[in-house]
């Protein structure tokens, strides 16, 4: 332990003591905070400055007129609404201007509004429907995020047409249903109001026919005294004849006032009763027409509601898919954590349910609107029919029974009063006659008194079925399904128009927000400038360590952790200064700064130890495994898109890798903490630390001889930058060494068989690792153009040519390794014995 500090304080001391070393440590620093600060600075708030991108706009609508919406012209409206809108920066060119423009890379995009636009719109209200069309220009070529940003443009706009247009036809159908209910009540009234009072006119004609049929029946008492008298006088005929002539004269002329009164009485009857039923029979027309237009728009208000109930339950029923997905994927992958996600989508499906209850609760309230207008349909036409077929009753009895009875009655007397008048005309000599005759015509006036009570008595029953269709008239003017029917002209057209344009009304409350994009993508750049500063600190400082009169040897242990530590206080420096920089210096959004620091150093702490680990087991592999590794895990952390966007292997490799949760760490740290996800993102970035402490501990040893002729042949190019101190394994073991000295004919012979037979192979091994090195990455590029597993392929295809690399370089090592053996076969008895010295010397030094 004692010797890795003694590294660390020499590392120390020649940085400290050497201003350009200082300089350029200072700069090592530094330069990593500068990658994430200008991406965070340059991805602050993005999306603020859209109105900055330019996108064609074009109106060639010529407008329309429809019955219900009147005169249209959406284009003018679309074009009136984008000029107050400055989310894009719309400029309004011509149709060839816009095309032109989009093609030349001048706008990004041009939305172009066709002639028919409003006639298209106006199809739906008249059966005939032509779906209307906006015509979308894109240059993709020319931005990578543009489109995304002017899809959202023109969707926009596509959904601005349709609200305004659904809610400017809703409210106009409103507004004409809501006048013709107006009217409707109006005329209802109006027509109740006429009704009763020709009703009460009819009442009142009727008490007048009573007191003339009551005159009729005096009139009738006051002949039959007079036919009484004539009747005892009738033997004194010739004096007594024109007393009675005159009084039958005076009795015809009675029955022919009876008969004008009573056609008169028929007549009124039967012209008022005539024009109740007509009045009743309009009303019944009118509203039944009414509720039927009516009943109409609540059942397409009743079905768009239900589309609405059905679209909230396919979202709830995809949610619960993605659901039972992320459950399945939390059980498979224990350290992929998605129950803040599963949490918010079951959130998420309660408020839809709780839409759901309210969009059914709306829907019966209109079925509940429905059967109360059908219900207010039916008693209205139960009581206009009732009122009519007691209307037609009053009126037969009137017809068959009492003005037929009261005709009868009245030829029955002018007959007799004839028959009267024809024997007084006659002579005296039929005087004798007159007494039957007047016993006959007591007789009739009786029938008639009789015929005139009964004639009384109908009348007075047409009074009160009279009354009573006022009464009912009254009592349907008061009643609960009247006063419902009358209740729906209370519709507001401007709450039905926005109801139907917006059915749904998203309320959204947002768990952990972030006040801008920068924020919330700072986590990332932060995380992959941390992993860029460990990259620096590999091409910067040396991995292996040299040795000199105070640190004359060390093990590998020693070596790998002597250099360690200098790595990591760098690494968590630079940490530090970026953490710091992006809470005081670009101000991103950190609920809590101790835990976004410390999550911070923490990745720094792995990062290094990952990087550091696979450079120095590995060298120049290793550096290029630590830019795989970073180019792997951009797309593979959920950085910047939802993994669940990602290809399959990606979201298989997420569970995976450290990104993952050094950046969910800065999250929670960032937005808020949930749980304990913090601490588990933190525990599971921990585990990588021992895995490659042991790669770099355990597994380098082994690669020593290896690097160090992998080095030696890189150096012999002259190009590469190679490091020459180190450890390394003996060239030559002391077993060798020892079987060289002790029988070093046999030794020789079998190493120069060795070296015959490696040697009749070793060239045609190495043309084919060069032949392999070619084709195989060679056909694995050409598939991945042919099939879709292009990552799986990708993957290979690295696999492939790290492969063939280390195959080549056993090879050689091996190679050299018997040319190594070769030369101590030739060497003396007294040079083994030397290099046997030297080996013993190195291993009482460790």
């Amino acid at each position: 332990m004692k010797k890795i500090w003694r590294i660390f304080r020499r590392d120390i001391k020649r940085l400290s003591t050497n201003i350009v070393a200082l300089i350029v440590v200072g700069g090592v620093c530094i330069i990593p905070s500068l990658y994430a600060w200008f991406n965070i600075a340059a991805n602050m708030d993005p999306y603020s400055n859209t109105g900055g991108v330019p996108i064609a706009v074009t109106n060639n609508d010529k407008g329309t007129y429809s019955d219900i919406a009147g005169d249209m012209n959406i284009g003018n409206e679309i074009i009136s609404n984008l000029k107050k809108n400055d989310a894009l920066g719309w400029k309004f060119v011509d149709e060839s201007e816009a095309v032109h423009g989009v093609k030349s890379g001048k706008y990004y995009a041009a939305i172009v509004i066709p002639e028919d636009f409003s006639e298209s719109m106006a199809s739906v209200l008249s059966g005939n429907i032509k779906r209307p069309e906006l015509i979308y220009y894109l240059n993709e070529k020319k931005n990578a995020i543009a489109p995304k940003v002017t899809d959202t443009g023109a969707t926009t706009i596509q959904t601005q047409v349709n609200t305004e247009f659904v809610e400017t036809v809703s409210k106009t159908v409103s507004d004409i249903l809501g006048e013709t209910i107006v009217s409707t009540e109006n005329d209802i009234e109006k027509m109740q109001e006429d009704l009763i009072a020709d009703m009460n006119k009819t009442s009142e004609n009727i008490a007048s026919y009573q007191k003339n049929l009551k005159s009729f029946e005096e009139r009738f008492k006051s002949s039959e005294s007079m036919i009484e008298s004539a009747k005892k006088t009738s033997q004194n005929a010739g004096t007594m004849i024109n007393s009675s002539i005159s009084a039958i004269n005076q009795m015809n002329k009675i029955i022919s006032e009876s008969r004008k009164t009573t056609s008169s009485i028929a007549s009124d009857f039967s012209t008022n009763i005539t024009k109740g039923e007509n009045i009743l029979s309009d009303i019944n027309s009118d509203v039944k027409s009414d509720l039927g237009k009516i009943n109409g728009d609540l059942q397409s208000i009743n079905s768009k509601v239900q589309t609405n109930i059905e679209a909230v339950e396919n979202a709830i029923e995809s949610n619960e898919k993605i659901i039972a997905k992320l459950k399945n994927i939390e059980r498979k992958l224990p350290l992929f954590d998605a129950s803040s996600l599963i949490n918010k989508l079951e959130e998420q499906n309660n408020k839809d349910r709780e839409i759901i209850e309210a969009l059914k609760k709306g829907n019966e309230n209109i079925s509940d609107a429905l059967e109360n207008a059908e219900t207010a349909s039916n008693e209205i036409s139960s009581v206009i029919e009732n009122s009519q077929n007691d209307l037609r009753k009053i009126k037969g009895d009137i017809n068959s029974s009492v003005v037929p009875n009261i005709n009868s009655s009245l030829d029955s007397f002018s007959t007799i009063s004839g028959q009267l008048n024809g024997l007084l005309s006659g002579a005296e000599s039929k005087a004798a006659q007159l007494t039957p005759v007047f016993t006959s015509l007591e007789k009739s006036m009786e029938d008639t008194q009789n015929a005139l009570k009964s004639t009384g008595n109908a009348i007075s029953n047409v009074q009160q079925n009279t009354e009573g269709v006022i009464a009912d008239l009254n009592a349907l003017k008061n009643s609960q399904a009247f006063g419902e029917f009358m209740d729906i002209t209370g519709m507001s057209a401007d709450e039905v128009a926005d109801f139907i344009a917006t059915p749904v009304k998203l309320d959204t409350e947002v768990f952990y927000p972030v006040k801008n994009y920068g924020s919330a993508i700072g986590t990332f750049y932060t995380n992959l400038a941390i992993w860029v500063g460990g990259i620096v600190l590999i091409a910067i400082f040396k991995l292996e360590i040299d040795k000199d009169e105070e640190i004359k040897s060390f093990t590998h242990a020693q070596g790998y952790f002597g250099r360690w530590i200098l790595f990591v206080v760098i690494g968590l420096i630079q940490s530090l200064i970026i953490c710091l920089g992006d809470i005081l210096i670009l101000k991103t959004q950190c609920v809590n700064p101790v835990a976004f620091i410390f999550a911070g150093l923490v990745a720094s702490f792995v990062y290094v130890n990952i990087i550091y680990a696979l450079s120095i087991t590995f060298k120049h592999i290793g550096k290029a495994l630590c830019v795989l590794l970073v180019i792997i895990q951009i797309p593979g952390s959920s950085g910047t898109y939802p993994i669940e966007m990602m290809p399959g292997f990606f979201q298989k490799l997420n569970p995976l890798l450290p990104f993952t949760y050094g950046i969910n760490a800065m999250r929670e740290a960032m937005a808020g903490m949930y749980g304990l996800n913090y601490i588990k993102d933190i525990g599971c970035l921990l585990i990588y630390v021992p895995i490659f402490i042991a790669i770099g501990v355990l597994i380098r040893p082994i690669f020593l001889n290896i690097n160090r002729l992998f080095d030696k042949k890189l150096r012999e190019t002259g190009l590469m930058i190679c490091e020459e101190e180190g450890l390394t394994k003996e060239r030559v073991r002391l077993s060798s060494a020892v079987t060289a000295l002790v029988n070093q004919d046999e030794y020789r012979a079998d190493i120069y068989s060795k070296v015959e037979k490696f040697e009749e192979k070793y060239k045609k091994r190495i043309k084919r690792g060069f032949e392999a090195i070619v084709v195989i990455p060679l056909i694995l590029l050409v598939l991945m153009f042919s099939i879709d597993a292009k990552m799986e392929l990708l993957i290979l295809w690295i696999i492939s040519i790290i492969a063939i690399s280390l195959y080549i370089i056993v090879v050689e090592f091996i190679h050299e390794n018997l040319h190594r053996k070769l030369k101590m076969a030739d060497m003396s008895m007294d040079d083994i014995a030397e290099e046997i010295r030297k080996i013993r010397s190195k291993e009482d030094e460790r």
